[in-house]
């Protein structure tokens, strides 16, 4: 998790901008900055958000100062660089519950992309505060947000897909179940279409916008549009072939599913999947889903004395207690 690489004390140079002799930026860092901001992602399920947190934190700090060093076309692309950290700095502080830094690093993502003159990673910044909309349960905003990512320039497939899937959310949050379910069959379509092309267009940015992402959006729309039974059998069959390396998803899946089976009256079925998403929410830190898991643990409140339902609402109220999420 450490970064950076150290004075050279040979010929006294060291950090740019630190009041250091000025040296030639290395063409090769963007590439090499994008490199490392994929494995970062990656290593995500590993180490979690909050170390992953402040390592990015750390490295958008020397991203910074070696973009204020560079010249002509290398300072646009670090400036570009630096928007696709800061909009990753915002991801994990969105999941760590910290809603300040979470909106600033993507207020500092979009004015980096604004001056790289890279539209698309603009619009998908307005896409991902779409999304923290919807996360404020904020309907009316996350369409509008959404609908803005979606016309500020031609995007990959799967890039719409996730502008879809956001304008999907807003609708079924204000009770539009034709535009929500309008919204998702046109993100079916995109996801299918970039599934048979067999490689992702170069400019893709959200590349985790698969069907099994899709679906479990779809399975939470429902669940907004007051259709659990629907929303139930959905999730049930995205989480039984969930990939691995989306955890954090998969925590907020099975929170979802377990507000579905609530709602059809599957109350131990139900604190047996919040249990499952609560292991997964503790491991990955992941303060998003234990709001969603919150409104579990409300919901089931006086419901009934089984096992399962027992189990969960002691269990969350431990980790609530305790854990640094």
């Amino acid at each position: 998790m450490e970064t950076g690489w150290p004075a050279d004390r040979s010929t006294g140079l060291g950090w740019p901008g630190l009041g250091q002799v000025s040296v030639d930026v290395d063409p090769a860092l963007a590439l090499h900055w994008s490199e490392m901001l994929r494995l970062l992602a990656a290593s995500h399920n590993v180490f979690g958000s909050r170390q992953v947190y402040d390592a990015v934190c750390r490295e958008l700090a020397v991203i910074r100062r070696y973009r204020h060093e560079a010249m002509d076309d290398l300072k646009s692309r670090l400036l570009a660089v630096e928007a696709r950290w800061a909009e990753f700095g915002s991801w994990t502080a969105d999941n760590l519950g910290d809603a300040a830094a979470a909106a600033y690093w993507l207020d500092q993502a979009l004015e980096l992309a604004r001056g790289a003159g890279d539209r698309r990673m603009a619009a998908y910044v307005f896409m991902r505060q779409a999304q923290q909309a919807a996360d404020r349960l904020d309907g009316t905003h996350a369409t509008r947000l959404a609908r803005t990512a979606e016309t500020i320039v031609s995007l990959a497939d799967r890039d719409r897909a996730l502008c879809l899937i956001r304008q999907a959310q807003g609708h079924a949050l204000l009770g539009d179940q034709p535009r929500s379910l309008t919204a998702l069959k046109i993100a079916h379509k995109l996801i299918d279409r970039a599934a048979s092309v067999g490689a992702d267009d170069s400019d893709t940015i959200g590349r985790h916008c698969t069907l099994a992402y899709l679906r479990a959006h779809e399975g939470y729309c429902l669940l907004r549009l007051g259709q659990a039974k629907a929303a139930a059998r959905a999730l049930e069959e995205v989480l039984d072939g969930w990939p691995v390396e989306y955890r954090q998803d998969e925590t907020l899946a099975r929170a979802w599913l377990a507000l579905s089976y609530v709602s059809v009256d599957r109350l131990a079925e139900a604190g047996v999947e919040g249990s499952r998403a609560l292991s997964l929410a503790a491991a990955t830190s992941s303060a998003r889903a234990m709001r969603t898991l919150g409104q579990l643990h409300a919901q089931l409140t006086g419901k009934t004395a089984s096992a399962e339902v027992v189990g969960f609402r002691n269990a969350f109220s431990l980790v609530a207690s305790t854990a640094r999420l």
